[in-house]
């Protein structure tokens, strides 16, 4: 029973699910300054570079579906070992590439590996923790996952700068063999507690899928789409910071860590309107940020104000909206069925991933096929993203 846990072996599975869950986003953010680098090392072009974010994106939502949906029929620890070592099997392949093929080659192998951790260890955390102990669980996770996207970039620019390009992708493999040291202390603690494999969840998975397929799509684009913006974000701030207004790494790190800091306010102004409406919430931040979208859009093609500042207000308030409607998301989908639950999780990772992925790459081939500044390709892109997602919000009852 979960009751049975000690406070040790509480926090160091959540240290241990955390951390499995996190270190995709980690091995994407942290070399993100050094796309310039990245490309001149492997003398390609730095668009190149930048879909490499959208790759890892592709493999990872694909993963952490699949896992998700498989999890519930096979050992879930084996599975999350299986899922730790791909994963640094392909930061090794990362680590060691002498071509920009071969980098993007290690990047689908950990984009395949990264997904496991963060579908599997949500359906353990549901299946060993008691509901007190399981809102600790996510919580905590939570936190992680805006946190790490922000402290990796300036990671990445210390580690980069003093020791190369190369020794960042060694240090994520050393996060990588601390999440396996600790799965593997953790080990016992989870299969005591693990229950066996659900019964009927086969039957009502399909049953879901036969009778709320359309409002579940219709939910999963609709937020996916604005997940697509923040990596909009994540793949053209390099660019549009000190490619095109010629800043550092270290004030792009810190710009970066202040777009976080907004997505963080917005999810903690979401709890604080616990009595108001989810989906009403999630119509809202979305009307929100399409009006935001649309009035930046008339001030950068119309009046060619593109200046850094109003950009970066932008993002921050689109990245506050986002962080209020994200969590919402995540509610409406998982009201569909309870014995479902870890399948509804899957999806909804899925649908944010693809939506990550479509922005990555629709803001690094736009703009390099149209040779567009940065500042209008985010833009461009982001209010295309936006005016998607609140169409689909339109038919969400």
């Amino acid at each position: 029973m979960a009751s049975t846990f000690s406070r040790h072996n509480f926090y160091l599975v959540i240290g241990t699910f955390t951390l499995l869950s996190v270190l995709g986003q980690v091995s994407t953010s942290i070399y993100t300054p050094f796309f310039h680098d990245l490309a001149h090392n492997y003398d390609s072009h730095i668009s190149l570079i930048e879909k490499s974010v959208a790759i890892f994106l592709i493999a990872f939502s694909a993963s952490q579906l699949l896992s998700g949906i498989l999890c519930d029929y096979i050992s879930k620890r084996y599975f999350l070992l299986c899922g730790i070592l791909v994963f640094m099997g392909g930061t090794l392949l990362v680590a060691l590439a002498d071509s920009d093929s071969s980098f993007l080659f290690g990047r689908i192998v950990q984009g395949l590996g990264g997904g496991v951790g963060v579908s599997v260890s949500r359906g353990l955390s549901r299946q060993i923790f008691d509901e007190k102990q399981l809102s600790i669980s996510l919580s905590i996770t939570n936190m992680a996952f805006a946190i790490a996207p922000a402290i990796a970039p300036l990671l990445g620019t210390i580690i980069g700068e003093q020791l190369g390009v190369s020794a960042i992708f060694y240090f994520v493999l050393a996060i990588g063999g601390v999440a396996l040291l600790l799965l593997l202390i953790a080990s016992e603690t989870i299969s005591l507690h693990s229950p066996a494999v659900s019964p009927n969840v086969s039957g009502e998975t399909f049953r879901l899928i036969k009778k709320s397929s359309a409002p579940i799509i219709l939910v999963g684009v609709a937020s996916g789409l604005l997940y697509g913006i923040v990596f909009c974000f994540v793949t053209i701030a390099p660019s549009m910071i000190m490619e095109q207004h010629g800043l550092s790494k270290t004030l792009f790190s810190i710009y970066s860590l202040l777009a976080t800091l907004s997505f963080v306010a917005g999810s903690i102004l979401n709890i604080r309107l616990s009595k108001w409406s989810t989906l009403l919430k999630f119509r809202l931040s979305s009307v929100a940020i399409l009006s935001l979208s649309v009035l930046i859009s008339v001030l950068t093609f119309l009046l060619k104000f593109d200046g850094l500042v109003m950009m970066l207000a932008y993002s921050y308030a689109t990245f506050f909206f986002i962080g209020i409607a994200m969590p919402c998301s995540v509610t409406i989908m998982l009201r569909f069925s309870a014995k479902s639950a870890g399948f509804l999780a899957a999806l909804v990772g899925f649908f944010h991933l693809t939506g990550a992925a479509a922005g990555a790459y629709l803001v690094a081939y736009i703009g390099s096929t149209l040779l567009m500044l940065p500042a209008y390709t985010f833009v461009l892109i982001a209010t295309g993203l936006c005016l998607l997602s609140v169409t689909a919000c339109l038919f969400l009852k």
